[in-house]
């Protein structure tokens, strides 16, 4: 009876870090345009910014398998989702085009973080359910996005202030990350794949990469 005590309580915990997530990236995402506005981007130079997301990700991946296989997943994922609070405040926060590079730079790398580090944590957590549960927490991460967008429409409304809507969310994902880090599951370190490996690309998938690279950048000159 305690184990199925314990295990629902993480359950629990764990839908909440998936649920906020969803409702960080659409505070985000639903303030781009405002960004736009503030900065006085026209489509090409917002493309541009948003490019350094995908570059973000692209660090935090073998990072973020490093973090999880040395440390407990529950470390990089509280300390990554706290740092990724701190980015989107950061992002209200900008005064200046490389300030606001670097702020969604940290967002999108904590987010890569967070995420390979929650996502282990359910399959962790799956091996001690008989039923399926992942599932529930991708739609718990689907709900928050909803949420995040509902909330964003609700300060729009009232003009409430880039700064300040971000400012709230962060720190409301920063209380519920403190709070909760003592539900995660623990003890789930690798005993190997500690080490970051790089190793050479493929030839032919860096090539492609190049070519899709330099049309997109095409593209975004066009506009």
């Amino acid at each position: 009876m305690k184990d199925t005590i314990t295990k629902n309580k993480h359950r629990i915990f764990l839908s909440t870090f998936f649920f906020m997530s969803g409702f960080s990236f659409a505070t985000w995402a639903s303030r781009i345009p405002t960004i736009k506005m503030a900065f006085g981007f026209n489509e090409a130079e917002l493309g541009t910014i948003l490019l350094a997301m995908p570059v973000g990700s692209l660090i935090g991946l073998p990072i973020s398998g490093w973090l999880v296989s040395k440390y407990n997943s529950r470390v990089p994922l509280a300390v990554g989702y706290g740092l990724n609070a701190i980015a989107l405040a950061m992002i209200g926060f900008t005064q200046n085009t490389f300030s606001l590079v670097a702020a969604v730079v940290l967002f999108s790398f904590t987010t890569r973080i967070f995420n390979i580090s929650v996502n282990t944590q359910a399959i962790t957590l799956q091996k001690q359910f008989s039923q399926k549960i992942i599932g529930s927490f991708h739609g718990f991460w689907s709900t928050g996005g909803i949420a995040g967008v509902a909330f964003s429409t609700l300060l729009l409304t009232y003009n409430v202030s880039l700064h300040m809507h971000l400012l709230i969310v962060a720190t409301v994902s920063l209380l519920i990350t403190c709070y909760s880090y003592q539900f995660l599951l623990k003890g789930d370190r690798s005993e190997s794949g500690n080490k970051i490996i790089v190793g050479k690309p493929d030839p032919y998938i860096l090539y492609l990469g190049v070519v899709v690279f330099f049309c997109s950048d095409m593209r975004r000159r066009d506009v």
